[in-house]
């Protein structure tokens, strides 16, 4: 359903495993908000919803991932001297000439989008908001990638400081005069290529026991079927319910889901019998998106509703028009949909990066924003550009 004029878009957003209150969930989320408001919906108004279920999850005595007593370094065997592995496959770079110039001559859209994932990166560690010209020098790189403009940044650029330079000059526009800002995230792009394929020791490796124990944590706590995941359900529905009242209200405005890993396993789970998730019976989402997400790996081992014994596929939650579930080849936790359900979309994300920031990094980069936005024109939910 196309969003009329005076009309908003109404928006849920379920986050995935590992998400605790503080100080740097509030800024994630903030900026993030911002970032759909005012990239991807330009300037269709929307209404973000951004549940928290967080709380629920117990606290893990971080002493159980001591399991390291030695720093017994080994290779992961990645190939020297060869091709370098980028996302879905190889990109024929020489591991001496690598950096982010050298990566965009090959694949500018994935340049551009870790150049950018680092500019958001540094307002995390940081602990701020983005600022105007920062929010506006992302959405100049989601119109590079979504116009497949971004070839021309590194045409004869070799070095950082060219990419950097290029960037301002292919826009004439002064959100990219954010010179040292653009500087920093250009160089730091050029630094996350290298370390993807350097070898890995034990210490690094150490370092993903939290990350992987929270994520079996928080999953095992949402499929024990007791009050904990009863409160998990009840803190979306509360959301879900709000989104469709103010739909309703205002003539049916189009309602858009987006669950990040285990927020999308609960979303779909929740929309495969909204009749025991309480949701109402004429209940509409307009597009559904699980990013990063396992509902096609719980759906194959019968762990979510609507299962059954036979080998067919189930459908489509039958109150979903379109459902999108993506992924990065390098994210652990990522799985595809389309082998469990019918009527799904699989879609490949491409990164530069490691294996567990791979699992957060989706809603950091440009790219994800270009393909959502183009997607929510495709289903007629935003006008045509």
């Amino acid at each position: 359903m196309p969003i009329m004029e005076g009309k908003l878009a109404q928006l849920v957003f379920v986050h995935g495993v590992a998400t605790r209150e503080g100080a740097d969930y509030d800024t994630t989320v903030n900026n993030r908000t911002r970032l759909f408001k005012t990239v991807a919906f330009a300037d269709v108004k929307t209404e973000v919803r951004n549940p928290y279920w967080g709380s629920v999850s117990p606290v893990i005595d971080s002493h159980v991932y001591a399991t390291a007593s030695a720093d017994n370094a080994f290779s992961l065997n990645i190939r020297s001297g060869g091709s370098f592995p980028l996302g879905g496959g190889d990109i024929g770079i020489a591991e001496d000439d690598l950096n982010i110039a050298s990566i965009g001559q090959d694949n500018a859209n994935t340049a551009i989008d870790t150049i950018f994932c680092e500019v958001l990166d540094a307002a995390d560690r940081e602990a701020r908001e983005l600022s105007e010209d920062e929010v506006a020098a992302f959405a100049k790189a989601v119109d590079l990638i979504e116009t497949d403009y971004g070839g021309s940044v590194f045409a004869g650029v070799d070095d950082d400081l060219g990419v950097a330079k290029a960037l301002q000059d292919t826009t004439g526009d002064r959100s990219y005069g954010l010179a040292s800002t653009i500087r920093d995230a250009v160089s730091a792009a050029s630094d996350r290529v290298r370390n993807a394929v350097s070898t890995i020791g034990s210490k690094a490796l150490k370092s993903y026991s939290p990350a992987v124990g929270v994520f079996l944590g928080d999953v095992f706590v949402y499929l024990k079927q007791d009050k904990a995941r009863d409160s998990i359900r009840q803190i979306i529905l509360k959301n879900l319910l709000e989104a469709f009242e103010a739909s309703q209200k205002n003539g049916g405005e189009p309602i858009i889901l987006v669950g990040h890993s285990l927020g999308g396993v609960i979303l779909a789970d929740m929309l495969m019998d909204p009749a025991a998730a309480d949701l109402p019976k004429d209940f509409k989402v307009e597009v559904l998106f699980t990013v990063g997400s396992q509902p096609g790996f719980f759906a194959a081992l019968n762990l979510l509703a609507g299962n059954n014994d036979a080998p067919a596929k189930r459908a489509r939650p039958a109150c979903v028009g379109a459902w999108y579930n993506v992924f990065d080849p390098v994210d652990p936790f990522a799985f595809r949909a389309d082998a469990a359900f019918a009527d799904v979309s699989d879609v490949e994300f491409d990164s530069v990066t490691g294996l567990l920031a791979a699992h957060s990094a989706y809603f950091h980069r440009p790219q994800f924003y270009a393909r959502f936005r183009s997607r929510l024109r495709q289903h007629g939910v935003l006008p045509k550009s």
